[in-house]
């Protein structure tokens, strides 16, 4: 229905307790507000270095404590639960129940509309491990996208890679790689000298490319992260969240689908050696298609990962945080994903572009301007609503004068089922309208005065 109207361990803790960087006190997690938009973890922990062993790689023999890793969130971080509404909250009149998954914590997205249909613990702190490599991967995908350099690119590999622990590619120093082969390394077998040296690749060191994760980091809105690693190993205030990435996530998948094919081989081998995916859900659910595993002794085992059905538009990012075994967060995230595609569906009310209303404009060169959205108005929506309960309101702007600039916002767009707001989209002008002649914009004055003079009176 539609109605118009390099330290020790001892050294680099203390080097963060002795620095300017002040811990805030823990947030209340009964809070359920959003992160102060001008609050960053990225930008907060700037003393937080690795622990370095003799040879400059990061000590993975060097137990840091997870209070350490995970340092406390302020209040302006918001509580654990502090993210937007989920749908299983807005949809709670139609009988929708959360999915129950065994995890610390997780969060299940819509890729293509970024609403978060089911999450527990989202905005807790914990130590991401390896999940952080997306975040090198996204930054790598941004530099191949710009032409900076190429997926043929032959790669030196320094010997601070190589003598770097933890998973890897067994890749020797020296020897010149591309950064095609570094991808899937880096991806499949979680490659720790692989990440290494696309880091110092691209930036020239390893802090430096935090320094770019960091940044980017803010720019993607991940208010609870912050990268103290390029790789994950266990460091000093190196610490993410499901809800950040999940964003992260849904970024990978929609701003760089040209190389998202990276994240759904199975095996990968280099040097005659062939290793499988860490990511056992690629191997267990037929409609994985990939994505990064984590695990530390203290966060556990972890998994960001996503899921297409084939004729079903629904793209979905599972992120689960904190489980027992590879396999047991494999077992969770397809739980999760199951649970995603059984009881929603996604639908698409209205295409990006398309005229919605014709509406006249004052003293223009043209009469009318065409108002229509600049992105689809696409909801996802429990698989159990009928559509035509869903009632759409335009309220547009009275008077539109010219000049219009196209994209100029009009009015908004309404979607309501059983009078509670579903989703708000703004209408913007289609078309540019130009301001006409003195004469034409004098005539336009006269009329819209009478025109509002009877209107008025109600007539």
């Amino acid at each position: 229905m539609i109605i118009i109207k390099q330290l020790s361990l001892a050294a680099t803790i203390a080097a963060l307790f002795t620095s300017s960087t002040v811990f805030a006190a823990p947030s209340n997690d009964a809070m359920n507000t959003m992160p102060n938009s001008e609050y960053f973890a990225a930008t907060q922990y700037k003393a937080a270095q690795a622990p370095l062993n003799s040879f400059g790689a990061i000590d993975v023999k060097t137990s840091i404590p997870e209070n350490i890793q995970v340092p406390s969130a302020p209040v302006g971080a918001g509580g654990n639960n502090g993210i937007p509404e989920t749908l299983v909250q807005k949809w709670a009149q139609a009988g929708i129940f959360s999915p129950q998954v065994e995890a610390r914590a997780f969060i299940l997205m819509d890729a293509n509309t970024g609403q978060i249909i089911a999450a527990n613990d989202a905005n807790m702190r914990m130590a991401p491990a390896s999940t952080t490599k997306l975040m090198l991967m996204y930054i790598v995908e941004q530099k191949l996208a710009d032409g900076v350099i190429s997926l043929d690119s032959k790669v030196q590999v320094p010997e601070v890679a190589w003598r770097t622990g933890g998973s890897r590619m067994f890749l020797k120093p020296g020897s010149f790689v591309s950064v095609k082969d570094l991808i899937s390394g880096m991806i499949v077998e979680s490659g720790n000298d692989a990440a290494v040296t696309l880091a110092n690749y691209i930036a020239g060191s390893q802090s430096s490319f935090v320094a770019m994760m960091n940044a980017t980091a803010v720019k993607l809105g991940m208010h609870n992260t912050h990268f103290t690693t390029v790789m994950g190993l266990p460091a000093p205030a190196h610490f993410s969240t499901a809800y950040d990435l999940g964003l992260l996530g849904q970024h990978i998948m929609n701003d760089y689908p040209q190389y998202f094919h990276f994240f759904s081989q199975k095996y990968f081998e280099y040097n005659h050696i062939r290793q499988p995916n860490f990511n056992r859900l690629l191997f267990t659910y037929q409609y994985a298609t990939g994505m990064k595993t984590g695990s530390t002794e203290a966060a556990g085992y972890s998994l960001v990962s996503s899921a297409e059905i084939p004729n079903n538009p629904m793209k979905l990012v599972g992120v689960v945080l904190g489980t027992k075994s590879l396999n047991d967060v494999a077992a969770q995230s397809k739980a999760l994903f199951n649970y995603g595609f059984h009881f929603f569906k996604q639908d698409t009310l209205y295409t990006a572009n398309s005229k919605l209303s014709e509406q006249k404009v004052w003293g223009g060169k043209q009469d009318t301007v065409s108002l229509g959205l600049d992105k689809p108005l696409t909801l996802v929506l429990p698989s159990s609503v009928d559509e035509k309960g869903l009632v759409t309101k335009f309220q547009i702007d009275r008077d539109i004068k010219a000049p219009v600039d196209k994209g100029e916002k009009l009015g908004e767009i309404t979607v309501t089922y059983k009078d509670k707001v579903i989703q708000s989209k703004p209408l913007v002008a289609l078309n540019s309208v130009q301001q006409g002649g003195w004469f034409t914009r004098t005539w336009a004055s006269i009329s819209l005065y009478f025109h509002n003079l009877l209107a008025s009176y109600g007539l």
